[in-house]
């Protein structure tokens, strides 16, 4: 008959120590894979252009709380859209489905400058919920890659700027450019000294009251007339608002208004006649008989004239006959003399001779 073997209290230890062990690697196991508990779970899915280094195992956060972890990636075969290169698996804790919904987008993230990239779901607010393995759209966020080959990028831009600036600057300690001058040019810094001067000289005079403009400014005679002026605007504005003058009759005066009217009427009354030929202005106006008579005379007038101008007729030679006008001339002496004659012995001229036969 076999004796029993019996085990020793070292080995029950042993035994007990590897069992504690292999359960804790269990937990440790469900901890990394598992979002941190025992609950229920489903799983979703995301596609992404590249993964770049995401791992699977990595924490899955919804609005920065982890509710899971990645479970695998993949190839995407089956698409030839280059944004949905690869499919991430997720596996989330269930008690997070009623937050994560169609609205909702998944993007991979970097813990810090240089931790270990994770999967950012935002929470959707609308939309429908999404079942086991549903698809969350992914979202494209600059890699780190792309944040260092910008940062280059940006390193020789300042390198380039910086040379610039380094050229323009050595330029104007040279003394070259305006900027040059500006700085190292005493002339031109005593000319903007003068002129600096000047200007202050002529504010001196403008306060001083010295000048047109300083007496604009400081004279109360300027000031005195303006308010003159709108004083007598005033009045002149009260004035028509009383309906005195012209101007306030013709705003308010209602018979004024009329009688311009009327007068306004009269007057579009006598154009229209005239117009039409009425009276004696409308047919100097319309009538054609009126423009020949005048167009007639102008020209016997001008025949006339242009007889004198020749010598013809009576009054053609008293303007142009020589010896006519130098019988004039002698008969207007002869006249003088004979004037003065009587004058000087009006006796000679009045004596009366009676004769009796």
């Amino acid at each position: 008959m076999a004796l029993k073997k019996q085990v020793t209290w070292e080995e029950l230890r042993v035994g007990i120590f590897v069992l504690v062990g292999l359960v804790i690697i269990a937990v440790g196991i469900f901890y990394v894979t598992g979002a941190g508990g025992w609950g229920a779970k489903y799983n979703l899915k995301a596609y992404f252009a590249n993964v770049d280094t995401l791992q699977q195992g990595a924490v899955v956060s919804l609005d920065g709380v982890t509710i899971g972890n990645v479970q695998d990636m993949r190839i995407n075969r089956s698409t030839s859209n280059r944004a949905q290169s690869v499919e991430v698996d997720m596996r989330i804790e269930k008690r997070y489905q009623d937050l994560i919904r169609t609205t909702s987008n998944a993007a991979i993230l970097t813990q810090g400058v240089l931790g270990n990239e994770y999967v950012a779901i935002s929470r959707g607010y609308s939309g429908e919920m999404l079942l086991d393995d549903g698809v969350v759209p992914g979202v494209p966020v600059q890699s780190m890659a792309s944040v260092v080959t910008n940062g280059a990028q940006l390193e020789d831009k300042l390198s380039t700027l910086l040379t610039q600036v380094n050229d323009v600057v050595g330029v104007i300690h040279s003394g070259k450019g305006t900027a040059g001058a500006f700085i190292y040019d005493r002339s031109l810094y005593d000319r903007f000294n003068s002129v600096a001067a000047a200007a202050q000289s002529l504010v001196g005079d403008v306060k001083a009251g010295k000048g047109s403009i300083g007496k604009v400014l400081v004279s109360d005679d300027l000031y005195n007339k303006i308010d003159a002026s709108a004083t007598h605007l005033e009045s002149v504005t009260n004035a028509i608002q009383t309906q005195q003058g012209i101007i306030g009759k013709l705003v308010y005066d209602r018979a004024f208004s009329d009688k311009a009217d009327q007068l306004v009427t009269n007057a579009n009354g006598l154009l229209a006649g005239v117009r039409n030929g009425q009276g004696t202005a409308g047919k100097f106006f319309t009538d054609d008989s009126v423009w020949t008579n005048l167009r007639d005379a102008s020209a016997n007038f001008k025949d006339v004239t242009g007889k004198l101008n020749n010598g013809q007729g009576t009054f053609g030679k008293f303007f142009t006959d020589q010896q006519l006008y130098d019988n004039m001339t002698g008969l207007t002496g002869d006249m003088r003399l004979l004037v003065g004659d009587f004058r000087h012995n009006p006796k000679k001229f009045l004596q009366i001779h009676l004769n009796i036969f």
